[in-house]
């Protein structure tokens, strides 16, 4: 097994960048995410100055970049500009990635289901051409176009492209449908590259910032069945911890790096 676990970026975004890598690195984590943080936002344009002093604060903590959360489920997003401008972005959005050193391109889709047809057109072009930079690019379980497992594995199918998989999210199954995460999980096992440790309780709507192993998510029969699947190296990354104060987060942040460790033996 040759997992990559990590932490995204979101329990500390209320937090300094410092606090976030200082936080995960001390917690046990050697990888991290990037997810909306306001001092680092990996975007299209950013320029080669920014990128070189976020590459800097990365190496100072010893910690080695897998992922970049996309624009796709934001206003921020050019597709509703047409197909060749959301192209465009996506290629650009590659191409910082590529220089920041992260290799996977992560899209929450969109839950706009007059955009579906051609977002499944942007991941294809997107996925051709990450396959040059060595970045791969997935879709996160998020409701809309990628709200259930079918849904997910659908996508593969349209999509019908090598360098295209699955970063599958448990926890936003529930969230955003109130089914089980593991129906038809076997399915889309095969096509997982990267998961989200992320919980939920309450159903529909309910709570995701609770710390991973105390919600409705069965984490070991998820791990479990996407191992069967073939699920056996890539991301791992916790996405949602709880807490409001920056030791509490850091200490839910080890718990659950222990946590990860055991549902992944």
């Amino acid at each position: 097994m040759n997992y990559q676990i990590g932490a995204f970026s979101r329990p500390w975004n209320t937090f300094s960048w410092h606090d976030f890598l200082s936080g995960a690195a001390g917690a046990g984590y050697e990888y991290i995410g990037f997810m909306r943080h306001p001092e680092a936002e990996v975007l299209p344009g950013t320029s080669p100055g920014r990128i070189a002093e976020i590459r800097e604060t990365l190496a100072r903590e010893q910690v080695t970049p897998t992922t970049d959360l996309c624009l796709h489920h934001t206003s921020r997003c050019r597709l509703h500009e047409g197909l060749s401008a959301a192209v465009r972005e996506a290629y650009a959005h590659i191409d910082v990635m590529a220089a920041t050193g992260v290799r996977y391109y992560l899209s929450c889709g969109t839950p706009d289901e007059t955009l579906y047809d051609m977002l499944y057109t942007v991941f294809r072009e997107a996925a051709e051409y990450g396959q040059s930079k060595q970045i791969k690019v997935t879709l996160k379980s998020h409701g809309g176009i990628a709200g259930t497992c079918t849904d997910l594995v659908r996508a593969v199918e349209i999509v019908d492209h090598p360098n295209f998989g699955i970063y599958f999210d448990p926890g936003n199954i529930i969230h955003y449908t109130g089914g089980s995460p593991l129906e038809n999980l076997s399915d889309v096992a095969p096509h997982v590259v990267g998961v989200c440790v992320k919980d939920e309780t309450g159903g529909v709507k309910g709570n995701v910032e609770i710390e991973p192993g105390t919600g409705d998510v069965d984490f070991e029969a998820v791990f479990g069945t996407l191992r069967e699947g073939g699920f056996s190296s890539g991301p791992v990354m916790v996405e949602c911890l709880g807490g409001e104060e920056l030791n509490e987060v850091n200490t839910r942040a080890a718990r659950v790096r222990e946590r990860v460790a055991e549902w992944l033996a």
